[in-house]
C-alpha cells in the first residue's frame, strides 16, 4: 500500500463500497424472479399477444401524433424566427433614427460628416466568385466552407451523454461596408453644403427630384413640415434590376427565351444567378437642423439597402445552420421582406425587389396577374396612372395566372402584393399583420404544400407610424414535406423493429422458461457466499484506509498550523511516495521558499520605504506650490469679489455719518442718537471684517483630511462670488440634495475647486455677452457616489480644445487674465487628493462640469 497512488486507493474504496448496494439489488431481483416465475408460466402467451397488439397500435398512434406535433413545433419555430428577424430589423432602423438626431444636434461641417460616415460600418457575409459549369448547367465556386471542428464529439460527463447534440458554426467570409451610402447637410432651399457620398460626391440642389437618387425621391415639400426631432423616412428606393428568366439562369433557358447567355446583365439571384447585378437601394432619413431655435437646414442619411437584405438573405430557416453565405431560392425555403403596402423590398432573387426607372424616376411596372395586365394594355395609360385607381388585392386566387408577356418582353417581374393576384398568400400575409404581431398558414403553391409566415417589423418612425404594420413584415416560406420526412422515416424504422422483435420474443420466451429454474438455484448459492465475504472485506478495508488517510492528513494539518503560527523552520516528515507523500514534500519546498522570500522582502521594504518617503515629499511640495500659484492667481479675482461684498456696507456706513452730521447741524445730536449711530457703524464694520476673515480662511490650505459637508462648502464658495454675480446680473440657481452629503477630504481645497469653476463660468458668460446669463449648481447622491454639477448657458466649450482644458498652463483667456493652472490644480485636488473624478461635457446650452466623489 505504501507505494500505491491515492487515486488507486480511492478506486479500491469506491469499488468495494459499490458492491454492497449491488448485492442488495441482486437480492431484491432474486426475490422478484422467484415470484415472477410462477406468474410467467401461466400468463406468458396471453401477455405476449396483448402486448404485441398494444405496441403496434400505440406506435401507429404515436407516429401520427408525432407528425402533428412536429408540424406544430416547426410552425411555431418558423414564426419565432420570423418574429426575431423582424424585431432585429426594427432595432437596426431605430439605431439610424438615433444617428440622425445625434447629427442634428452637433455643429456640422464637412469633417464631422466624414468622420461619422467612416465610423459607421457593419459586417456583411460574402461569398467567393462563381463560374458557370457547362457539364452540370449550374454555378460553382472554389470556395470551401469549413466548420469549426472539435476534438471531443461526445459528452465529457456521463450525466450529459443522453441526446448530446451540438451545431458548430461555419466560418463564413465577411467584410465591413459603410452603413450609409450618403450623408449630407443642405439648407432650407435644398442646396447641399456638406456631403460625403458613394452615390454622387457633387453637391446638388435636392429640391429638384432629378438631383435625387435614381431621380425617384420627391421628399422636399414634405420635409418642410417637419418639426424639431421629427424624422422623414422614405420607401426603399433603387433602380430596378430585371430578368427574363425565372429560376437558375442556364444556357438552355437563355436560348429558349431568345436571349444571349449573359447572366451578368440580369438580376442577381443567389445560387440561381450569382453573376447577376445586385439591387442597389437606399432608405432616406431626414430631420431638420435648428440653431438658436431657428431651422437652418436639414441633415440627410441614405441607408445602404444591402444591410436590410443581410437580415434575410443570410438566413436558411430549415437548415441545421441558420446562417448561409448565398441563398438558394429554388429549394423554396427562404426569408424575404415586404414593406407596409405589400411591395417586395428584400428577396434572394433581386429581380423580385420592387424598383424604379433611373431615367424617368417613375416606378417600374410590377409583375401583374394576367387579368389585370389585360385591362392595363387596353387602357392605353401609363402603368402608374393605371394602378393609381385600380383595386388592390382583387380576388386573389391560385386559379389566376401571371402575365408572362412582361417577363418575356421587358423582364419586369418586381413583386407588389397589391396586384400579384395569382398569389393569394399576399392577402394572407396582409391579414396576419393587420394588427401587428405575427403568424403563419399553409398553402399549396406550385403543387407543393408550403408553410409561410409573416411577422410585423415594429418600426413606427415617420409615415411608418400610420400603420400597425410599421415598416412592413418579414415572411418565410418552407416546404411541409421537409418537416414530415423525419416522422415518416421513424414510422418505417419502428414498424421494422416491431416485426423483428415480435419474432425474436416468441423464440426467446420458450427457451428462457427452462433456463429460469436452473438460473435461480445457482443464483441462490452464489449470492449467499459472495454477500457474506464482501461484508467482512468491506469492514477490514474501510478501517485500514480511513486510518491510513487520517494519519497522513493529520501530519499536513499540524504542519500548516505551525507554519501559520510563524514557525517557518518546521518541516513535515515524508513517509511515503504516493500523492500525499508528494504533497508533504511540496509543502516542505514551499515553506523553504516562503521563508527565503520573507527575508528578502524585509530587506527590500526597508530600502523601498525610504525611496517612497522621499518621492512622496517631493510630489507634495510640488502640488502645494501649484496650489499656492493657483491661489495667488485667483487673488486678483478675490479682491474684486471683496470690493463687491464691501460696497453695500460702505454705502450704509456713509449714510450713518451723514445722519450724524445732519443731526449735529440742526442741534438734535444727543447721547441716544450717538449710541444708536455708533452701534450701527460697529455692526457694519464687523460684517466687513467677517468678509476679510472668510476670504483669509478660504485660502488657508488643510493639512489633514477631515469630514465636511458638501452643501456647506459649496455654499462657502458661492458666498464669495455672490455679489460679483449679482453685479453682473448673473442668475445663480442652487439645486442641492435634501439630505446633507458628507465627505472625508480637504474642505478648503474642495471649495477652491468650486470657486475656480464658478469664476470660469462667470468669465465665459461675460466674454460671450450672453443674454439672461445663468449658472446652475446641483448636488446629489447616486450609487454610493456624491455628484456636484455646475452648468452654465455660455454655449459650451469648443470641441477642438475641450480635451485640453485640464492640462497645465492651457488657457483661452487673454495674456495676463489667466494662468492656465486653475483647472489643472482642480483636477489634481479632486482626482489625486480626494480619489474622485472631474469631467466636462457640452450640453444643449453650455458647459457642464461634473465632480464625482466616492463615499
Amino acid at each position: 500500500m505504501k507505494n500505491l497512488s491515492i487515486r488507486i486507493k480511492l478506486i479500491i474504496i469506491f469499488i468495494v463500497i459499490k458492491i454492497l448496494p449491488l448485492i442488495f439489488i441482486a437480492y431484491i431481483a432474486y426475490m422478484g424472479v422467484i415470484k415472477l416465475d410462477t406468474y410467467l408460466n401461466k400468463s406468458t402467451t396471453f401477455l405476449f399477444n396483448q402486448s404485441k397488439e398494444i405496441i403496434i397500435n400505440t406506435a401507429n398512434a404515436s407516429i401520427e401524433d408525432s407528425i402533428k406535433n412536429l408540424d406544430k413545433k416547426s410552425q411555431d419555430s418558423l414564426e419565432k424566427i420570423s418574429y426575431e428577424i423582424a424585431n432585429n430589423i426594427a432595432e437596426f432602423l431605430y439605431e439610424r433614427d438615433k444617428d440622425l438626431l445625434f447629427l442634428s444636434r452637433v455643429d456640422l461641417n464637412q469633417k464631422v460628416l466624414e468622420n461619422f460616415y467612416e465610423a459607421k460600418t457593419k459586417s456583411i457575409i460574402v461569398h467567393d466568385e462563381y463560374f458557370y459549369d457547362d457539364e452540370t448547367n449550374t454555378y460553382k465556386t472554389k470556395e470551401e466552407l469549413k466548420k469549426i471542428e472539435r476534438e471531443q464529439k461526445t459528452a465529457n460527463l456521463k450525466e450529459n451523454e443522453k441526446e448530446f447534440n451540438y451545431i458548430d458554426p461555419i466560418e463564413f467570409k465577411t467584410k465591413n461596408i459603410p452603413i450609409y451610402k450618403e450623408i449630407s447637410f443642405f439648407d432650407l432651399n435644398g442646396n447641399e453644403k456638406y456631403k460625403i457620398s458613394s452615390i454622387n460626391p457633387e453637391k446638388l440642389n435636392v429640391s429638384d427630384s432629378k438631383n435625387t437618387y435614381v431621380k425617384a425621391e420627391k421628399y422636399f415639400d414634405e420635409i418642410s413640415k417637419l418639426n424639431k426631432n421629427e424624422i422623414y423616412v422614405s420607401d426603399v428606393i433603387g433602380e430596378y434590376v430585371g430578368s427574363k428568366i425565372i429560376g437558375t439562369f442556364t444556357k438552355e433557358k437563355a436560348k429558349k427565351a431568345g436571349i444571349e447567355f449573359e447572366p451578368q446583365k440580369y438580376g442577381y439571384a443567389g445560387i440561381e444567378n450569382p453573376l447577376g447585378k445586385r439591387f442597389e437601394g437606399i432608405i432616406r432619413f431626414i430631420t431638420p437642423v435648428f440653431k438658436n431655435n431657428e431651422k437652418i437646414g436639414y441633415i440627410s442619411a441614405a441607408l445602404d439597402h444591402r444591410h436590410i437584405q443581410e437580415f434575410t438573405d443570410t438566413v436558411n430557416p430549415t437548415s441545421i445552420n441558420l446562417k448561409q453565405n448565398i441563398a438558394d431560392a429554388s429549394l423554396g425555403n427562404y426569408a424575404f421582406i415586404w414593406d407596409y403596402e405589400g411591395k417586395s423590398i428584400a428577396h434572394p432573387r433581386d429581380y423580385s425587389i420592387f424598383g424604379y426607372d433611373k431615367n424617368s424616376g417613375e416606378k417600374v411596372m410590377p409583375w401583374l396577374s394576367a387579368d389585370v395586365a389585360q385591362k392595363f394594355y387596353s387602357s392605353n395609360k401609363n402603368i402608374n396612372e393605371f394602378l393609381k385607381d385600380y383595386p388592390k388585392f382583387e380576388e386573389q386566387s391560385l386559379n389566376k395566372k401571371p402575365n408572362l408577356k412582361q417577363l418575356k418582353e421587358d423582364g419586369n417581374v418586381g413583386l407588389d402584393c397589391r396586384y400579384l393576384n395569382f398569389a393569394p398568400q399576399c392577402e394572407g400575409w396582409m391579414q396576419l399583420t393587420q394588427n401587428g404581431g405575427y403568424g403563419s398558414f399553409i398553402i399549396n403553391w406550385s403543387n407543393v404544400w408550403k408553410l409561410t409566415t409573416a411577422a410585423t417589423i415594429p418600426y413606427y418612425t415617420g409615415k411608418y407610424g400610420n400603420t400597425k404594420r410599421g415598416f412592413g413584415f418579414v415572411a418565410i416560406g418552407a416546404s411541409v414535406d421537409d418537416f414530415h420526412s423525419a416522422a415518416n422515416k421513424t414510422r418505417e424504422d419502428v414498424l421494422k423493429i416491431l416485426n423483428n422483435q415480435t419474432n425474436s420474443m416468441s423464440e426467446i420466451m420458450s427457451e428462457n422458461q427452462s433456463e429460469i429454474k436452473t438460473f435461480i438455484d445457482a443464483l441462490i448459492n452464489e449470492l449467499t457466499i459472495i454477500t457474506f465475504a464482501m461484508i467482512i472485506l468491506i469492514i477490514i478495508i474501510a478501517l485500514l484506509m480511513s486510518s491510513y488517510l487520517s494519519r497522513k492528513i493529520e501530519h499536513i494539518l499540524i504542519g500548516t498550523e505551525k507554519f501559520a503560527n510563524n514557525e517557518l523552520d518546521y518541516r513535515i516528515k515524508v513517509t511515503s511516495k504516493d500523492e500525499i507523500g508528494q504533497l508533504e514534500n511540496s509543502f516542505n519546498e514551499m515553506a523553504e521558499k516562503i521563508e527565503q522570500l520573507i527575508k528578502e522582502e524585509k530587506i527590500l521594504n526597508n530600502t523601498l520605504e525610504e525611496k517612497i518617503i522621499v518621492e512622496t515629499s517631493k510630489q507634495k511640495e510640488q502640488e502645494q506650490l501649484l496650489i499656492q500659484q493657483t491661489r495667488l492667481a485667483a487673488m486678483g479675482e478675490m479682491i474684486g469679489n471683496i470690493a463687491h461684498q464691501w460696497r453695500q456696507p460702505l454705502n450704509a456706513l456713509g449714510l450713518v455719518l451723514q445722519n450724524l452730521k445732519f443731526s449735529y447741524d440742526i442741534g438734535e445730536l444727543d447721547e441716544k442718537m450717538m449710541d444708536k449711530s455708533i452701534n450701527k457703524a460697529n455692526i457694519l464694520t464687523q460684517n466687513m471684517s467677517k468678509t476679510i476673515d472668510d476670504f483669509r480662511k478660504f485660502f488657508k490650505p488643510n493639512k489633514a483630511k477631515e469630514k465636511f459637508g458638501i452643501n456647506e462648502n459649496v455654499n462657502k464658495a458661492i458666498e464669495l462670488v455672490e455679489s460679483t454675480f449679482e453685479h453682473h446680473n448673473i442668475k445663480l440657481k442652487k439645486e442641492f440634495s435634501s439630505n446633507e452629503l458628507e465627505f472625508n477630504g480637504f474642505p478648503n481645497e474642495f471649495s477652491q475647486v468650486i470657486l475656480n469653476i464658478l469664476t470660469n463660468a462667470k468669465d465665459a458668460l461675460l466674454e460671450r455677452n450672453i443674454e439672461n446669463p445663468e449658472v446652475i449648481v446641483q448636488t446629489k447622491m447616486e450609487n454610493n457616489n456624491i455628484f456636484i454639477s455646475i452648468k452654465d448657458n455660455a454655449k459650451g466649450i469648443d470641441v477642438d480644445i475641450i480635451n485640453k482644458i485640464f492640462e497645465p498652463y492651457f488657457t483661452t483667456k487673454e495674456e495676463g487674465k489667466g494662468t492656465g493652472i486653475g483647472l489643472y490644480m482642480s483636477k489634481i485636488i479632486i482626482e489625486n487628493n480626494m480619489n474622485g473624478k472631474i469631467e466636462v461635457s457640452n450640453e444643449e446650452n453650455g458647459a457642464n462640469f461634473t465632480i464625482k466623489l466616492p463615499v
